[in-house]
């Protein structure tokens, strides 16, 4: 029997670095070097041997900026990754790309080395909130790469726009989603901006160098998830809309609890286990150099690898599927949540998911005979009291 598992592959190099980004990345002013790429596929391999795998389900390039790629590059990454399976890529197989990096050439080599999907990070259409921020790409650039996009490419399209950054307007941003819409992308990911204390901007606006109202940009968001919808987008997962269906299948795998593989620097994977089995979390390191060495130096007899292993106990586990599940419209399974932990919804779920349906933010539903339970449009702007009520 056939045996697949997703795949995510993390390209940790960025031309440079925005003041937002919390993601593991480093400065590149001299390209990915060649010997990362064949650290990842001797990874890959490894790790898709010891699974018993034998097809990617999906497969997902993020960094980090992947499109920083050179076009050789492409063409080794998923040729190789099609070797280790020994047929062709996934279904679904996405890289990230910034807007500065999209020409006709580049989406050429995209198509003909088997990517299906192109995720671009557009986050705004303003230029001084592209420059507040350190974003590569001016709303030029981004109208630039959104014609190429149009013309050259075949695959599917998804976009990423970032609610309330600094410098933003309501009417900057309504004006800016408009502006991406003219172009038809299958799929927007609508972010709220997270800011982390660890990042420039956050330090800036915890120290009130920066001012910053949290209430009005949760009030931004909304606006932005309403005009996505209103503009035919379904709402499918908190931050993700799509049109046609074309939702993100790498992400589902997420948010549906189901196993993964993470290659590359910093990546991550995780293969569940169930009630009596421990599920397993490995974190590779965050050393690039470390990182190359040591999948150069063990092409054949694997040692130990640098990376970090968490234990994930059955009941982080279980908290973990409302956690994830309940970010989906689709919402969480009771029989699904019965065949992985071997035990029913106890009283106190029973009587958090009644409570909710009474004042409109839950809904029950059956499918095939299994019951279903999502929080509504209202309810998920409550998603993090819901599951503080779990606790």
């Amino acid at each position: 029997m056939e045996r697949s598992i997703s795949l995510y592959i993390h390209i940790p190099f960025c031309f440079s670095k925005c003041t937002y980004c919390d993601f593991y990345s480093v400065p590149c002013g001299g390209g990915i070097p060649d010997t990362y790429i064949e650290a990842v596929l001797h990874e890959s391999a490894y790790r898709a041997e010891i699974n018993n795998i034998d097809s990617w389900r999906t497969i997902y390039v993020g960094g980090g900026t992947p499109s920083l790629l050179t076009e050789p590059q492409i063409y080794r990454l998923f040729s190789g990754l099609a070797d280790i399976v020994g047929k062709k890529l996934s279904c679904e197989t996405t890289i990230e790309c910034n807007p500065c990096d999209i020409a006709e050439k580049k989406l050429v080599a995209f198509e003909n080395a088997g990517v299906t999907r192109l995720s671009c990070g557009i986050q705004s259409f303003c230029g001084n909130v592209l420059r507040t921020v350190r974003r590569r790409s001016s709303p030029d650039d981004i109208r630039l790469a959104l014609t190429c996009i149009k013309k050259y490419w075949h695959g599917q399209f998804s976009a990423d726009i970032i609610s309330a950054l600094p410098g933003e307007t309501k009417s900057s941003f309504t004006a800016g989603l408009d502006s991406l819409l003219a172009y038809r992308p299958d799929h927007v990911s609508l972010y709220s901006l997270t800011v982390e204390k660890s990042t420039p901007l956050g330090e800036n606006i915890f120290s009130k160098k920066i001012p910053y109202d949290f209430d009005w940009a949760d009030e931004l968001w909304i606006s932005g998830r309403n005009y996505l919808s209103s503009h035919g987008y379904e709402q499918y997962e908190v931050s993700n809309f799509c049109r046609d269906g074309k939702k993100c299948l790498h992400n589902l795998v997420y948010w549906s609890q189901e196993n993964y593989i993470g290659c590359g620097a910093s990546a991550t994977g995780t293969i569940y286990g169930g009630r009596k089995i421990l599920t397993v979390r490995e974190t590779n390191t965050r050393n690039i150099a470390e990182y190359i060495d040591f999948w150069q130096r063990n092409k054949k007899k694997i040692t130990k690898i640098p990376e970090e292993t968490e234990y994930i106990t059955p009941e982080t586990a279980e908290f973990e599927f409302f956690m994830m599940g309940l970010r989906t419209s689709a919402g969480i399974c009771r029989e699904t949540y019965e065949e992985k932990f071997g035990i029913t919804f106890s009283e106190k779920i029973k009587h958090l998911f009644c409570d909710w349906e009474k004042t409109g933010r839950c809904i029950k539903y059956e499918k095939n005979t299994r019951h279903f339970y999502a929080l509504t449009g209202k309810g998920i702007l409550f998603l993090n009291e819901f599951l503080e009520s779990l606790l």
